[in-house]
């Protein structure tokens, strides 16, 4: 109502003194009219937004979906209709298989998908020339925030044979050079996955799955190559035994031995430090080896194991109790040609420990006086 009026005066004052007053009036008077209607204008815009979905049979791509381990969750029609073996096949390396054994270089298309599904962040693009004559595109990357990959194939066989433009021709050119280098370099980084794989492999094949230690074989290969790189008898071997390990496993469980054993594990690594290395030689017994190092140095390690050892306490759940070790030591003798005779010196030392009343460190040359 205000702006109608306004609007009345401007008219009826054009032509008086007020004229530039009256204008300015109407100006305003068509301001107030228009501002609501343009808000009301975009209300309704913002309102009228909608999310849209996207039917992927309607696609005339073949998209698949896996989880990062490759295990095949779903296929469009395109899928099915270009690899038939998505009604069955449950694995993506199951599923190119066929493709790949038409590759000129097999090995490298295996190797490739064994590096995405290796790195979850992974995504790539490559071209498959098929013995066949099929030229397919394949490409994939990771659905974020969905542990799921997506995988996107496209038959470029009939565009190929269409092709004899040399423009065209020279842009694909290109195009494939850019692929390659592309390549090349998800190559070079799928490498060093892999390397890296094989580098965690390696240590899991040289230590003890529950404590991190080295495990019997490494730990002997181990006192191989310090006594081959010493002249001298300073290197001391540390026999370790959990004492009434079976008492542990009877009457508190499976559970709470593998604990005591990952506790043992810790405090013997903490108390040798860089003094020597430890290895798990099965069960309940460990050993360590001790190179530069004395006869009171050694025994002193020893019983600094066996005291943390009685004074730890060690919990499973609602179970509490503690453990004690015995302990065999003795020295490597220069002239051996391996550790085995000094490991077998300390065990007959552990078991003289174990003889005497357990939780004690007897030493081989005290064992056999």
């Amino acid at each position: 109502m205000l702006a109608l009026m306004l609007l009345s005066s401007a008219l009826i004052w054009q032509s008086s003194e007020y004229q530039d007053i009256a204008w300015l009036g109407a100006m305003v008077a068509v301001g107030l009219l228009v501002a609501p209607l343009l808000q009301q204008a975009m209300k309704a815009a913002s309102n009228n937004e909608s999310s849209w979905l996207l039917d992927p049979n309607g696609l005339p791509d073949a998209i698949i979906t896996s989880d990062l381990n490759g295990n095949i969750i779903n296929s469009n029609r395109a899928a099915t209709e270009l690899l038939p073996g998505c009604r069955t096949i449950k694995t993506i390396r199951e599923l190119f298989n066929d493709w790949h054994s038409e590759l000129a270089d097999r090995e490298q298309a295996d190797q490739l998908i064994d590096a995405v599904l290796s790195a979850p962040d992974f995504q790539y693009s490559e071209t498959l020339r098929l013995s066949s004559g099929k030229v397919i595109e394949r490409q994939t990357r990771p659905l974020p925030n969905h542990s799921l990959r997506i995988w996107i194939i496209r038959d470029l066989t009939v565009l190929q044979a269409l092709d004899q433009d040399m423009a065209m021709h020279s842009s694909m050119v290109e195009e494939d050079a850019a692929r390659t280098a592309a390549m090349a370099e998800q190559l070079f980084l799928a490498k060093s996955e892999l390397e890296a794989n094989q580098a965690e492999l390696r240590r899991l094949a040289n230590t003890d799955s529950l404590t991190g230690l080295y495990n019997r074989r490494r730990f002997a290969a181990l006192g191989q190559q310090t006594i081959a790189e010493t002249s001298k008898e300073d290197i001391w071997i540390i026999m370790m035994d959990i004492d009434h390990f079976k008492r542990i496993n009877d009457t508190y469980g499976h559970a709470a031995g593998d604990v005591a054993i990952k506790d043992f594990a810790t405090i013997a690594k903490n108390i040798v430090g860089d003094a020597g290395f430890i290895g798990r030689m099965g069960g309940e017994e460990f050993a360590a080896i001790l190179s530069n190092t004395d006869r009171d140095t050694a025994i002193r390690f020893a019983e600094d194991i066996r005291k943390a050892c009685a004074a730890s306490q060690t919990v499973c759940e609602a179970e509490r109790f503690r453990f004690t070790v015995s302990i065999g030591v003795s020295a490597w003798l220069t002239g051996e040609l391996s550790i085995e005779a000094a490991l077998d010196r300390s065990d007959q030392a552990l078991y003289s420990a174990k003889s005497y009343g357990r939780n004690r460190v007897v030493g081989y040359e005290f064992a056999q006086s």
